[in-house]
């Protein structure tokens, strides 16, 4: 009998070894596992940041850009509005309703000539200034009334 236990405590040893021997084949194979896991989240990881980094990297560039046309847009403006300044400013010293002539003035010793004669002389015709209808570009057909009495009085005055 005591040879029967020997053996049963010998078989129970082995089994107990054969137990441990996979639970250790196990929990190598579970390391392993775990070690593969996150060094296959670590890059990942890795990647993301990098693609973040580059992300960055380009919306930092994109940015100064834009805020480089945005200066450049500004300048543009401020010089535009600086121009219609000095228009204005040089317009003031013209009268109302005028605009700069370019052509050369007549002097007193300049003759004219027969038609010039009846052009000032019809001329005397043409109704008054204030009398004229106004264009101020306001409304769709603001202008069509005006233009209609600058055609009127092309025809009543051509000498063709």
């Amino acid at each position: 009998m005591h040879k029967s236990v020997i053996s049963k405590l010998e078989l129970l040893t082995n089994t107990c070894d054969k137990i441990e021997s996979k639970y250790h084949v196990q929990d190598d194979e579970m390391e392993d596992f775990s070690t593969r896991n996150i060094n296959d989240k670590l890059g990942v990881l890795k990647d993301y940041s990098l693609a973040v980094a580059e992300n960055k990297s380009q919306f930092a560039t994109h940015l100064a850009r834009i805020n480089s046309e945005r200066k450049k847009f500004k300048e543009e403006i401020l010089a535009q509005v600086e121009q219609i300044h000095k228009n204005y400013e040089s317009n003031l010293h013209m009268p109302r309703h005028s605009t700069p002539s370019t052509e050369e003035k007549l002097s007193v010793k300049e003759s004219l000539t027969p038609f010039q004669g009846e052009n000032i002389m019809s001329a005397k015709n043409i109704p008054k200034l204030e009398e004229w209808p106004t264009f101020c570009g306001e409304g769709e057909y603001n202008y069509i009334e005006f233009i209609r009495t600058i055609d009127m009085l092309k025809e009543d005055f051509s000498h063709t």
